[in-house]
């Protein structure tokens, strides 16, 4: 039972579709892509019910061009950033191997979804049709830092860095620098990745994901 009196700590993720709404892809490719990403979370979030336990999602969202999801635990905030990434890397793969389609259909096919994830304290607010959500510097700070994740990445604010850097199932690379976002968030910023994607990110040039 949520509490509305009560403050709770959580991990925040939002992934969101890039050039979801571009006047170059035509609409209809705009739907698919939102449908292929619908599909992709529901299939992690319920791939089989121990799973979808282990996960403990406190609350998800559609934000119209993604998804806001918040976990209790902040090591399944992260495995689910790279299960939804590795999900479509494998998706845009099949797309590139397709002779049937030409470049420029690839490049409209192609789901690219940046990530941001930062934790911290929130409160239960009822919304205007009844439901629970969730208010916080901290909830809104993980929907800046994706917007800061422009390319694919997936981007954590300090305290998440702090919190996870020990994790086994990925690395962090702190992009060195800080960022101030609207109405004055601050954080520095780190990227995530898969350790099996160790040799592509291990020499990455910080500075081109400013």
């Amino acid at each position: 039972m949520v509490s509305k009196n009560k403050l709770y700590y959580f991990y925040y993720l939002v992934i969101d579709l890039e050039c979801s709404s571009s006047q170059n892809i035509p609409l209809d490719i705009q739907i698919e892509k939102l449908e292929k990403l619908r599909l992709c979370v529901n299939k992690i979030l319920n791939s089989s019910t121990e799973r979808l336990h282990q996960k403990k999602v406190r609350y998800i969202n559609s934000t119209g061009d993604g998804y806001f999801i918040i976990f209790d635990i902040g090591e399944d905030a992260l495995k689910f950033s790279i299960e939804i990434h590795k999900y479509l890397n494998d998706h845009n793969e099949k797309i590139k191997n397709k002779k049937i389609y030409s470049q420029e259909e690839i490049d409209s096919k192609t789901i690219i979804v940046n990530t941001g994830i930062s934790c911290g304290i929130s409160k239960p607010v009822k919304q205007i049709d009844g439901q629970i959500a969730y208010w916080g510097s901290d909830v809104i700070l993980a929907h800046r830092i994706v917007d800061y994740a422009k390319g694919g990445y997936i981007l954590c604010s300090s305290d998440v860095y702090k919190n996870m850097k020990n994790t086994k199932i990925g690395e962090f690379v702190n992009l060195e620098c800080s960022t101030s976002f609207k109405h004055n968030l601050k954080t520095d910023v780190y990227l995530f990745y898969n350790k099996e994607d160790k040799e592509k990110f291990e020499n990455v040039n910080i500075h081109l994901l400013r």
